[in-house]
């Protein structure tokens, strides 16, 4: 009994630190590509309460708002391999912090437009682009070029976490591919779209979780020295 009373103090305390999850502000972000929605590119990165919900799960909000180009190639067409890319859309945190994720949701559900497949590279704040945004140093002292698929999915936060933590500025998203051609995906694929982009902050244990996390440890501990 004793040894189930300290598990279950345990999960708790964990999934108390689950629930604390909290985003960088972006201070900027731009793309090589012309964005066509009436929203304009604010719809790329609205960050919690605008966005997505600012509470779990964060869903998205907005009732289905989303980034999304032109269709160069016009209907039906690959975006992808239409557009003289790469695809890249760039964000600016604004100094260096320590990124371990990014947050993804999706475009739509019956649309082949959304961003499917993709890329991520980062710089530091002293390897800024001295004339836009897009100008950094990508890959220079910074190795980490992890790739990532996301699934079709418009409403539900996609949370991609990196193989290892790093300490950046500036972080490139490289779009490799659409949901075009994808059984089942629906129309579309002419376009890129992304329902929005958000980078979560380590989480910290909140004081309350620090302290069931502490009494289940003393009751372990206090276990043991009774045997």
């Amino acid at each position: 009994m004793n040894r189930i009373f300290i598990s279950t103090s345990l999960l708790a305390a964990s999934a108390c630190v689950a629930n604390a999850a909290v985003f960088y502000p972006i201070s900027s972000f731009d793309h090589n590509m012309v964005g066509n929605n009436p929203g304009g590119d604010a719809e790329l990165a609205g960050g919690p309460g605008v966005g997505f919900d600012a509470a779990e799960p964060h869903s998205k909000l907005g009732g289905g708002d989303n980034w999304y180009t032109d269709a160069p190639g016009g209907f039906p067409s690959d975006y992808i391999s239409v557009h003289d890319g790469p695809e890249h859309v760039w964000f600016d945190l604004g100094a260096d912090v320590s990124l371990s994720e990014m947050s993804y949701w999706g475009y739509a559900n019956t649309n082949s437009n959304g961003m499917r497949e993709f890329n991520l590279s980062f710089a530091t704040d002293a390897e800024g682009g001295l004339a836009a945004l897009g100008d950094e140093g990508y890959l220079t002292s910074l190795a980490l070029n992890p790739s990532f698929t996301a699934v079709q999915e418009e409403s539900l936060r996609q949370s991609f976490a990196f193989p290892e933590a790093v300490t950046a500025r500036y972080v490139r998203v490289e779009a490799v591919s659409t949901y075009f051609d994808q059984p089942g995906a629906g129309a579309g694929g002419d376009r890129l779209g992304i329902g929005e982009i958000a980078f979560e902050n380590n989480p910290v244990p909140e004081p309350g979780s620090l302290s069931l996390i502490g009494l289940a440890g003393a009751g372990l501990l206090l276990r043991r020295k009774r045997r």
